[in-house]
């Protein structure tokens, strides 16, 4: 896992960046590669790396960028390959034919992924198991392939940069280039105060910084005069919509399951796992310990005033007790808790999307305080498998009503909404009212999702889950453990295990009316035998810290913004300050967008780019 950033300029003109200054830039993503760093230049073409060491970490020969022997090739990669063994043996003729019969050099994934797109191009891609996010070089072809794994697992974003482009693993990084503007995004704004989502199709909060979309594989041409990134594919087509053959019950869920989380152990470096005690956490440390009896395990668990919060901890204790894990619970008070909120979002310069991104980071700082370098989480288990049950069921009743008063994809979005577009029409000023790109994300989204579930309703609303709140989960985790150095896997975010989803019928995910019980049904059938009873039928409760009184404890910062003031209506910034518990939600995001926005912005309001 890495930090990667790079730089396109148009034939002829100079880099912004001396050597210095593409280090001071290499600096912005220090937190996600501590163990080592590269720089390398070609004509007008820049890419810098930095490595956090999990495959062949001793070895000199895996640092980044990586080229090929004859220098034609070049890699910058952030992420893991989980087939890497089977797919180098394929490639190993050919590569020993191509170095003289010296073959690979290193035991690195990124020697393989280097290798793969040198022979096979970017059709490579189609074929990969893992996460990533790379950019790589073809100094014949003079080309730039920049490419996202089908799930978004790994973040990139680019920006024009002058009268060429930069990209970088971060946006906070990509807007340090001296060449990109910093301004914020007036649609993502009102975007984020509805879903809480810093990254929504393709747009971030910064105005003109861009997402890969996952799967995405951008060409430039390094040849133009003003180099600009063009889609030449969408991965997610081979990988997520190629038909899963073979049986979908409880059997195969856990044999899939089973066989993606074993792919994901692939470490040279100490590896442990987020165990809250519920279904998902569970399953995969019940998984990884009949290999790894040793693991280590880590909770979050809220305190206040001296006592611990909500049933997360001790859960997670008894799980682990039961699979005799090495286990450690991270406490969180009020006190770290809004410390922490303004650490955060200063090191992100972006907002946070949930409040417990506080607590995953907090999380993964004390593993990596305790030796461990990578983790694995459960993100995806909910969104593939259908296991939010209020909102499923709340999808169902409106799917069964013979004229509904809107459309589904506006009710998907009014149920799920923080702050729904309607009433930003009380919240908001006038200038900053910009509902109308969150609106058209879901209709898009929710159509993508009908032709995908073959135009059953309640599938699509599963889908429009995995596209829009799956990415958005994938991205908290990677900021939140990346902070600190850890590599966060995610087995159930996994190219079989999607396809598989995609494949079982929706009765077998979701069936309304029966609770906890008639959510991840085919998941929960799969692991019944391996799992107590008490972790099958237990409520969701994903770090349960207390959130409402500790939004509310930072209420008034919101009274000193000088961003929140020129966007944000006065008798609503009262209204979080005045009650700020009974209004938590709306002061979490507001608190947010003031510390984001006087810090990075220097005060200067979203309302000024919408003119």
């Amino acid at each position: 896992m890495c930090g990667i950033v790079g730089e396109v300029t148009a034939q002829g003109d100079a880099s912004a960046l001396t050597d210095a200054g593409a280090e001071a830039w290499l600096d912005r993503l220090a937190h996600r590669g501590p163990d080592g760093r590269g720089l390398w230049r070609e004509e007008n073409v820049l890419l810098g790396h930095t490595r956090l060491a999990v495959r062949d970490p001793e070895s000199a020969a895996a640092a980044q960028p990586i080229a090929t022997p004859c220098g034609r090739y070049v890699l910058a990669y952030n992420g893991e390959l989980y087939d890497d063994a089977a797919l180098r043996a394929e490639l190993l003729p050919e590569v020993q034919r191509r170095t003289g019969g010296r073959g690979f050099v290193t035991t690195c994934d990124a020697e393989t992924l280097l290798w793969a797109l040198v022979l096979r191009g970017a059709s490579a891609l189609d074929d990969l198991r893992g996460m990533y996010a790379l950019a790589f070089v073809d100094l014949a072809r003079r080309e730039l392939l920049l490419a996202r794994d089908p799930l978004g697992v790994k973040p990139l974003v680019w920006a024009v940069a002058g009268r060429g482009l930069a990209f970088a693993s971060e946006p906070l990084a990509l807007v340090s280039h001296p060449r990109v503007d910093r301004r914020p995004d007036a649609d993502m704004v009102s975007a984020y105060l509805a879903t809480s989502r810093r990254t929504l199709a393709g747009r971030t909060m910064f105005e003109g910084v861009e997402a890969l979309l996952p799967g995405d594989v951008l060409r430039v041409d390094l040849c133009e005069r003003d180099p600009r990134p063009v889609r030449v594919a969408r991965a997610e087509a081979a990988p997520l919509t190629g038909s899963f053959t073979g049986p979908t019950d409880a059997d195969a869920c856990r044999r899939v399951i089973e066989d993606a989380t074993l792919r994901h152990l692939v470490s040279d470096v100490p590896l442990c796992a987020l165990l809250s005690g519920g279904l998902d956490s569970t399953i995969l440390a019940t998984i990884v310990t009949g290999q790894r009896p040793d693991l280590a395990t880590w909770c979050a668990s809220g305190v206040e005033d001296g006592d611990e919060v909500g049933p997360d901890p001790r859960a997670a204790r008894a799980v682990a007790t039961r699979l005799g894990t090495r286990h450690t619970d991270v406490s969180i008070d009020r006190a770290t808790f809004a410390r922490e909120w303004e650490a955060h979002v200063a090191h992100l310069g972006q907002p946070l999307s949930t409040p417990n991104e506080i607590a995953i980071a907090e999380t993964a700082r004390a593993m990596r305080s305790g030796g461990a370098t990578v983790t694995l989480s459960g993100e995806g288990a909910d969104e593939l498998f259908g296991g939010y049950d209020a909102a499923l069921q709340a999808f169902a009743a409106h799917a069964s009503l013979p004229e509904p008063p809107i459309g589904a994809s506006r009710f998907h979005l009014e149920v799920t909404s923080w702050v729904s577009p309607a009433d930003q029409e009380r919240l908001l000023v006038v200038g900053a009212r910009r509902s109308e790109f969150v609106v058209g994300t879901f209709d898009a989204a929710y159509r993508r999702g009908l032709e995908r579930a073959n135009g059953d309703p309640l599938g699509a609303h599963l889908e429009v889950q995995r596209e829009i709140n799956l990415n958005a989960l994938l991205e908290r985790l990677d900021a939140a453990t990346m902070r600190y150095g850890i590599e966060g896997r995610t087995p159930f975010a996994d190219v079989e295990v999607a396809r598989f989803a995609r494949a079982v019928p929706m009765e077998r995910k979701f069936v309304s009316g029966r609770g906890v019980d008639g959510s991840k049904i085919v998941l929960r059938d799969a692991f019944r035998s391996a799992v107590p009873d008490a972790i099958t039928k237990r409520e969701k409760a994903s770090f349960p810290l207390p959130f409402e009184r500790w939004s509310a404890s930072m209420a008034g910062i919101l009274d000193g913004s000088r961003f929140l003031a020129e966007i944000v209506r006065p008798a609503a910034i009262r209204a979080a300050v005045d009650d700020p518990i009974e209004q938590w939600r709306l002061a979490w995001l507001l608190g947010n967008l003031a510390l984001w926005g006087d810090a990075v912005f220097e005060g200067r309001a979203a309302a000024s780019s919408a003119a």
